[in-house]
């Protein structure tokens, strides 16, 4: 961590200035995806606060290496803001009839996202991101969109938990 003379990074440059090194990012990329395979999903992301958004800063699935490092969500829109804002979890299985989705992302990939898990992160004591879990198909698909169950929804509490954790436990030992 640095000194007291020098403001600590926002969660979201953790991963960037080395405080959460790449074993540790490893880890928590293979637990998102065990967590998604566990929910029947594949694209998962890690957001973390940043001033005013929240930047995708770890994801697995087709299309993680498409938007996570590129992309930012302004804290006033979308559903994953809603839930940082919040402190909430939120498990929607009609995101395009939730008036807090904002599509941009998924205009970006060419998908239409079906469903979203989305649980806060809290380390260091305080709300520091968003986890999520999403059902996609390609924009236009027609087959049934996919769904969370009560279960998934447990899986990544449990997950946001270990996140938490593990972050913890990087930022301290870095201390």
């Amino acid at each position: 961590m640095p000194s007291s003379a020098q403001p600590r990074p926002r969660p979201a440059e953790w991963i960037s200035t080395g405080l959460v090194d790449e074993a540790t990012s490893f880890l928590l990329r293979e637990l998102l995806r065990r967590s998604a395979s566990a929910a029947g999903a594949e694209n998962t992301a890690l957001w973390l606060v940043r001033d005013n958004t929240l930047a995708a800063v770890l994801g697995t699935g087709p299309h993680a290496a498409h938007f996570v490092g590129r992309y930012e969500q302004a804290l006033e829109r979308g559903i994953i803001s809603l839930v940082y804002v919040s402190g909430q979890p939120l498990c929607e299985n009609a995101i395009a009839e939730n008036p807090h989705h904002n599509p941009t992302l998924d205009h970006q990939l060419g998908i239409t996202s079906d469903a979203m898990i989305a649980m806060p992160i809290t380390a260091l004591g305080e709300i520091a991101g968003v986890l999520t879990c999403v059902h996609c198909r390609p924009a236009g698909a027609t087959e049934e969109p996919s769904r969370f169950q009560a279960k998934d929804l447990a899986e990544f509490e449990f997950a946001a938990a270990c996140v938490g954790r593990i972050l913890d436990s990087s930022l301290l030992s870095a201390a």
